[in-house]
Formats: structure tokens, C-alpha cells, sequence
């Protein structure tokens, strides 16, 4: 099943593909007909040839000259110069809304890098005159619609523009504050969010790759206590609790390895919204916050591919133009190397994962039975008829096996085989219409399938398993909006339907003669209807008000979810904030169990049924101020969250489907960050968090509240990035409390210690058979135990170099290196009690080698 997206793909691509690039033309006349040309191959490989006549050349020159802003020179009988020239350009305006013309009277203007250009008005079109450079900003400016960018590829294969302009208020563009901690990386006071864009995204600290994960990392208040990319904590949110799409498809895993390495391929990513706080009522099901992430539109226009390679995978993707302007495809792919090859990198990974168990020796060295076999599919097929339509369809194949064997007491017969495995396969369709009187509507359908599995086998007893353990998630998810726009008003409303089907079962080896087998399944239906009101009227207020209501089937109730924000522009470079909401969550995970085996990121994902999984709601409030001026930003956030009936499981082995318990969590901080851009070569940043977070069990009667494992209360961090030519420099320190040592986990293990009697004298009085009084008691391991681990310090750095494209190097490369945790310091995030305590570290020293071709 894994391949065939890419398989498909790529057959697909290779049959439909018929056009030509000006550059390839030019090419087949140099070989076919003994002339030569001069031209700018970057530039002329982004103009396509659809329509031309390409079999005589005098009839092809005048071609270009007619419809292209380029003009053909000639030196001699062989040898030609074609370059870009000042072309008169005639503009057709349309409001995007309806798709009808613009009314003259209102007046097009031409903006060259901020600045205004002549435009005229003849034959009831305007136009301007203008020679097209790759570097420069082009955008067109009617009064009362927003300003329209053009790209760099429509000027030079068109004197004819098509723009259409949007309500100029709606997207509320003066409010985006860009390059909120460095270029790529923006922030939206008015939905309160932060969005990536990938494509823009420079070097992050520690990071060379783009990745998706890594990047959010650097966000103030997420963090990720033990290092791994995927193990994300929103302000106190443990990681189920926060809401993942890829093209609307739910994402339930962390991660390959374990989620030490992110689960798609950057190059096929466009952008990545990031709500820390509260977000817009058409999402929904998560009570924390949400990530949610975006492909590209296939391009239009151009193709484009390129080939990667560093020390833990290899990776490709491709982007072609089946119809020009009308149809594109997209693919990626990424699959880790044979488990055979090892690197610096994947060594500490390793290390840090298995810390603490017999498969990382007393030298540190991982053992060689360890596996690990990851890979990651994308393709996406984007169909756009007319200005009005676009249509797309995504799939995504994600797979990951990690597997060893396990050999206590050096003796191979009492060893175990285990494997832990996960997929997820999802499918997305999605249809953008404008249906005229600033109408909107957007329909989308998504199918998934997520699986995981365990399996552990006696290796003397293959036939016999220890543990088999699996977990599988079907959804089946439609969703109908429609939007309306006012001259002060935005309004959206929708109907969101998701149907799943969630199964569990759990076989366990219990002695020689008996096996412990639970098997369960749920199915839920939920119909969210949804309403968001947008209101922009007063100069320097903007509200947001809004409600999510969602019918569950397992419980038969009706929950409404309100929420609202508002933002208040005191000037122009000083914005306060607020916002507030009611969230409900019907799929979590189970805390403390262990529901398969090794404690590895294996929690049990089960739907509210009132006894495996509860629903949980939560309430989130903030209010804070951003200020940008001059180079500096400096944004504050308080907040407070709250999740109410978390599920909890009273043991760390699935017992019995009856020992399942509730827990309360609240949750309030504060977020700082300082920035200081210089020009466009630097930026340092320094930022702090605060978070304090208690969990209450409903077992107790007294109100004891507990604090959170992997809630870190103070986080402070300085962080910076230079550029000088090709060159790229990043790298940033942080250091933060270490995490609990009490946590729910050790308070269990130490009753299950208590209740088994270890700590009580033996029986008949505790006289030993030869008198001299009875032996001393069994020393309680969980006595004086601090309430915290150590603190975790790391320093990350990265480099790059790029190679960029040239008239004679149609290729770009990019050269990069990584070093996490510089120092190699040895931050333990974790103790496990198994007769004894084990220990469990952050991923240490760990390099890493980037580099990539495009074409």
C-alpha cells in the first residue's frame, strides 16, 4: 500500500506532461539548427511554452516578442541575444467575490517594491510599463480591496494580467506582525495564532532540515522536555490534547523513532498555523491547542524537484504542471537508511530511547539488535477550472518499525523479540468555491486509517507471546462552510460530521499457564454545528465571537463550546489582546498505563465511553500585548487553562477493563519575548515562560493535588541568527527546571510497593532461625526523593551554505550542519521504577549533516 501514492504519481506525471519551457526550447534549436543564444536560463526555465510553434523559428521569435515581455536580438546569422525587456502590461481587475470586473472609476495602481508606478486607462482596460526582475515586489491596489501581489512567473509568460482583488479589511493585513522570531516564522494577533512558512523558514537552531516539529519548538510556551521533536507540551497540555491536521487529516502518532524525528517531508509542507491558546470554532475535539498544517497548491506554472540526503534519511519530491495553470501535481517521499547504516546522530537517538534498559551497555554502547525502518509518502493532485474553483485531493502514508531483541541475563533463550509498529494512511478532498456576492464556500471529505501495534515474543517460545498488544483509529470526517463578507463583517458557519471507530486489544502473558486477553471496540457519531462572526467596524478593534456545538453519540448530549477574542490596536505598533473559550474533547489517551510495553510512547488512545475514556472539558483564557516598532518585538501572554475528567488507569498494566479513574489538570503562566532585528543579516531573541500546573484525582477526598510530570516551571532561553552572502549561522542556549520527580507514575509505584508488603517485617515475629533479633525492614527506594530532576541546559547550533542558481547552473544545492546539545550534558527527564529505578536522559551530542539538491 505505501508506495503506490508516489508509484502513481509519478506514471501520472510522466504521461501527461507535454509542455516545454522557453529554456528547453532554445536548447533544441542550438542542437537541431547550429545557432547559438545568450539568455538567463533561470528566468526563461519559468516560462512555458503551451501554444507556441516551435517548428520554425522565425514564426517562434515573433511569438515571443508578441506575447512575452522579451525582445530577440540578433548578433549574427547563428548567434542570438534574448532578454527581458520594458513591456506595456494590461491589466483586467476583478473583485474575487463575484469575478466581475472592477468598475473603471475606482482606478487600478501599480506598486513596484512599495513604490507607486504610472498606470493608464485606454480601450476600458488599464495598463503599465514595466521590465519584470525576479528581486522585485510587484502588487496592484484598488481603493477599497486588498493589495494583489503577482509573481515573477506570470509577468514573463503574459502581457495580459488576470488580478483579482479581495475586500481589503477582511484578511486584515496591517495586523500580521512578519519575522515574529525570525523570517518564516509570523504572527496573527487577530486569530491569535502563529504561522510558518515553511518555504520561507531560514536555519533554526539545531535544525538544518525544515523541520516541522523542531520548528514549533522554538515557539514561546511549547516545549518539549525530553528532546523529542514530536513530544509537544502547549502550555501545560499534555500532547493529546493538542489538535494535529495535515490537509485535515488527524494525525495521532508523535513521530518516527519514537517521536524523536518528524513525520513529514518539509519540501511539500507551505505553511503551518500554530494556536497555543484558543482557536476558531470549525476546529474542534481538542481542549490544549492545535497545529495545523497545509500543503502546497501543486504548481501551476513551473515544475520543480529536488533529492536530500542527511544522516538519518533520504528524501525527494517533485512538482509538475500537468495543464498550465489548471492542474498540478505533488509528490515527497522519505525512508530511512538500512539499519545497518548507522550515524552520530541516530546513535544518541538511540541512547537517549533506550536509556536505561539492557540494550544500551554500561559504556553507553546501543546494542546491535536494534532496527529501525521508517518512510514517509505524499502526493497531492490540485485541479483549478476557473478563478472561481479549485479543487484537491491529498494522501498521505506514514510507517514506522522499530524492533530489537532483548537478552536478560546474557542467556538468548530467556531473550524476547519485540516490535513496535504504527501507520497512517488518510486521504483528503477539498473544494474552494466563490459563488458571487462575496460568497465563499468550502467542502472538504476526509478518510483515515491510524494503526499501532506491539509484540513480544519469547524467543525460546516463539508460539507464545508475552505481550501482544493494538490500537486502531478509522475516521470518516465531512465538513460543509460557508462565508459571507460585509464591508465590516465576516461570517462563517459550518456543519462538521465525524464518524469513529476505535479499537483496543491487549494480550498478556500473566505465568507459564494462564494469558490475560481484554478486547474492545467503540464507535461514535458526532455532528458539530459551528458560527464564528468576525467584526471589524471600529478603527482599532477587532472582535471575534463564536460557537461550536457537537452532538456524541456514546453519551447522547449536546455540548456547547463558546469562545471569543479581541484585539485592540492602541497605535500602530502596539496591539493588547484577550480571548477566552469553552473546548470539549471526545478521543484522548489514557494516562500511567503502559498499554503496551517498555514505557515507549505507547499510551492507550481510546473514544469518551464513560468508563476507558471520559469527555473532557476544558476552558482556556488569556489576555496579553505584543509590541513591534523599529526592529523589536516584544509580545506578553497570561494565561490560564483548565481540562476536567482526563482519563487515568489505576495500574501500569492493563489489569482489567474496571480500574479506569479521572483527573482534573489546571494550568496558568506566562509567556515573554524580546526580538531585535538588524537589518536583514541578524536577529537575537530572548524569551522566559512560567508555567504552573497541578492535576487533582477524583480517588481522593481530601483535595491533594499533585503537580504535572513534564511541566518545567521556569524556561528562559537566548537565541540568533546572521546571515552574510551565502552563508547561514543560528544557534541558541536554553535551560529550564528539570521535571518532576513525584509525578502520578513514582506516587503509584511507591502504593504498589506499600500495598505488596515490602516494606513489613517477615513473618513470626521477624526472628530469624538463629535468634539475634528480627532483620531490619526492607528500605523504602522512594524515600527522600527530591521533587525535582536537575536541570536541563542545552546549546544548539546550525550552519548553512547555498549554492544558488546562475544562467549556466540550473541546480541550487544547500549544504548544512547541525549540533544539538553541544555540550553533551546529561539532562535526566525520566525515572521508571522496575525492582529499582531506571533512568532515562534527553538525546545528547547529536550531529547531523544536511544536504540538498534542487532543480
Amino acid at each position: 500500500m505505501r508506495p503506490y501514492l508516489l508509484t502513481l504519481a509519478f506514471l501520472w506525471a510522466s504521461i501527461t506532461v507535454a509542455q516545454t519551457s522557453l529554456s528547453e526550447a532554445l536548447n533544441h534549436y542550438e542542437q537541431t539548427d547550429s545557432i547559438k543564444f545568450s539568455f538567463d536560463a533561470e528566468v526563461f526555465n519559468a516560462v512555458i511554452l503551451s501554444s507556441f510553434d516551435t517548428t520554425d523559428i522565425t514564426r517562434f521569435f515573433d511569438q515571443v516578442e508578441a506575447q512575452l515581455p522579451f525582445e530577440v536580438e540578433p548578433v549574427s546569422d547563428t548567434y542570438f541575444v534574448i532578454k527581458v525587456v520594458e513591456t506595456e502590461f494590461v491589466i483586467t481587475a476583478l473583485d474575487s467575490m463575484d469575478m466581475r470586473e472592477i468598475p473603471v472609476e475606482l482606478g487600478v495602481m501599480a506598486l513596484i517594491n512599495g513604490e507607486v508606478s504610472p498606470t493608464r486607462f485606454s480601450n476600458g482596460k488599464w495598463s503599465f510599463t514595466y521590465k519584470p526582475v525576479a528581486e522585485d515586489s510587484v502588487q496592484f491596489y484598488v481603493p477599497g480591496f486588498k493589495r494583489q501581489g503577482v509573481p515573477f512567473a506570470d509577468l514573463i509568460n503574459q502581457k495580459r494580467l488576470t488580478v483579482s482583488f479581495g475586500p481589503e479589511i477582511t484578511e486584515l493585513p496591517e495586523m500580521v506582525i512578519e519575522e515574529y522570531i525570525t523570517k518564516g516564522i509570523n504572527l496573527n494577533p487577530s486569530s491569535q495564532s502563529v504561522k510558518i512558512d515553511v518555504g520561507d523558514l531560514p536555519l533554526l537552531p539545531g535544525e538544518t532540515d525544515g523541520d516541522i516539529f523542531a520548528s514549533i519548538t522554538a515557539l514561546p510556551g511549547v516545549t518539549n522536555p525530553d528532546g523529542r521533536a514530536g513530544n509537544l507540551f502547549i502550555r501545560g497540555s499534555d500532547p493529546d490534547q493538542t489538535l494535529i491536521l495535515f490537509d485535515n487529516i488527524p494525525v495521532y502518532h508523535k513521530g518516527h523513532y519514537f517521536g524523536t524525528i518528524s513525520p513529514y517531508n518539509p519540501k511539500v509542507i507551505d505553511n503551518v498555523e500554530v494556536y497555543r491558546g484558543g482557536y476558531h470554532p470549525r476546529l474542534g475535539d481538542r481542549v490544549g491547542g492545535a497545529i495545523v498544517i497545509e500543503s502546497e497548491e501543486s504548481g501551476y506554472s513551473r515544475p520543480g524537484a529536488g533529492v536530500g540526503v542527511n544522516t538519518l534519511f533520504g528524501m525527494a519530491y517533485g512538482k509538475v504542471p500537468l495543464i498550465d495553470k489548471k492542474l498540478g501535481l505533488s509528490v515527497g517521499v522519505r525512508h530511512s537508511y538500512p539499519s545497518s547504516i548507522s550515524s552520530p546522530k541516530h546513535n544518541a537517538i538511540t541512547k537517549a530511547v533506550f536509556s536505561g534498559t539492557p540494550l544500551i551497555d554500561s559504556t553507553g554502547r546501543a546494542s546491535e539488535t536494534i532496527g529501525v525502518v521508517f518512510e514517509d509518502y505524499f502526493s497531492k493532485l490540485t485541479f483549478k477550472p476557473n478563478q472561481q474553483n479549485i479543487l484537491s485531493l491529498s494522501g498521505i502514508y506514514t510507517y514506522s518499525d522499530v524492533y530489537y531483541t532483548t537478552l536478560p541475563g546474557g542467556q538468548i533463550l530467556n531473550g524476547n523479540k519485540v516490535d513496535n509498529q504504527f501507520s497512517n494512511l488518510g486521504f483528503n478532498a477539498k473544494w474552494e468555491s466563490n459563488l458571487g456576492n462575496k460568497w465563499r464556500s468550502v467542502t472538504l471529505a476526509t478518510i483515515s486509517d491510524y494503526k499501532y501495534s506491539y509484540d513480544s515474543r519469547l524467543i525460546s517460545m516463539p508460539e507464545r507471546p508475552t505481550i501482544l498488544a493494538s490500537n486502531r483509529l478509522k475516521d470518516f470526517n465531512i465538513r460543509q462552510e460557508l462565508a459571507k463578507d460585509w464591508q465590516y463583517v465576516s461570517w462563517q458557519s459550518g456543519l462538521d460530521y465525524k464518524w469513529q471507530d476505535v479499537y483496543f486489544r491487549s494480550i498478556r502473558a500473566s505465568d507459564s499457564s494462564s494469558v490475560i486477553n481484554f478486547e474492545h471496540e467503540d464507535m461514535a457519531h458526532a455532528f458539530s454545528p459551528y458560527m464564528s462572526l468576525d467584526y471589524f467596524k471600529f478603527q482599532k478593534w477587532y472582535f471575534q465571537v463564536g460557537v461550536r456545538g457537537t452532538y456524541f453519540s456514546l453519551d447522547e448530549r449536546f455540548r456547547w463550546a463558546p469562545r471569543a477574542l479581541v484585539n485592540f490596536d492602541a497605535t500602530n505598533w502596539l496591539t493588547f489582546k484577550g480571548s477566552a473559550g469553552i473546548y470539549y474533547q471526545y478521543l484522548s489517551q489514557v494516562k500511567n498505563l503502559e498499554f503496551s510495553g517498555g514505557g515507549f510512547d505507547n499510551e492507550l488512545w481510546t473514544l469518551a465511553n464513560g468508563t476507558q475514556g471520559n469527555v473532557i472539558k476544558g476552558s482556556q483564557t488569556m489576555i496579553g500585548g505584543v509590541l513591534h516598532h523599529n526592529g523589536w518585538i516584544i509580545e506578553t501572554e497570561l494565561y490560564r487553562k483548565t481540562a476536567a475528567n482526563i482519563t487515568v488507569y489505576e495500574e501500569r498494566n492493563l489489569q482489567d477493563l474496571d480500574r479506569f479513574f479521572t483527573m482534573d489538570q489546571i494550568s496558568s503562566g506566562v509567556d515573554f519575548m524580546i526580538k531585535k532585528s538588524f537589518d536583514d543579516k541578524a536577529s537575537v531573541w530572548v524569551g522566559y515562560s512560567y508555567n504552573d500546573s497541578k492535576i487533582t484525582l477524583d480517588t481522593t477526598t481530601d483535595n491533594r493535588t499533585y503537580k504535572s510530570k513534564y511541566v518545567q516551571p521556569h524556561v528562559a532561553y537566548v537565541g540568533g541568527a546572521y546571515k552574510a552572502g551565502n552563508w547561514k549561522v543560528s544557534a541558541a542556549w536554553k535551560k529550564s527546571s528539570g521535571l518532576n520527580a513525584q509525578s502520578l507514575d513514582v506516587i503509584y509505584a511507591e502504593n504498589i510497593f506499600l500495598r505488596n508488603g515490602a516494606n513489613r517485617p517477615p513473618p513470626n515475629g521477624g526472628m530469624p532461625p538463629d535468634g539475634g533479633g528480627p532483620p531490619a525492614r526492607p528500605e523504602n527506594p522512594f524515600a527522600g526523593r527530591g521533587d525535582r530532576y536537575g536541570s536541563i541546559e542545552t546549546l544548539d547550533i546550525s550552519a548553512s551554505y547555498t549554492l544558488p542558481r546562475t544562467a549556466d547552473r540550473p541546480w541550487s544545492a544547500s549544504l548544512g550542519l547541525s549540533l544539538i546539545n553541544v555540550f553533551d550534558e546529561k539532562n535526566l527527564v525520566d525515572e521508571v521504577y522496575r525492582a529499582d529505578f531506571v533512568q532515562r536522559y534527553s538525546v545528547g551530542f547529536a550531529p547531523n549533516l544536511m544536504l540538498v539538491v534542487e532543480f
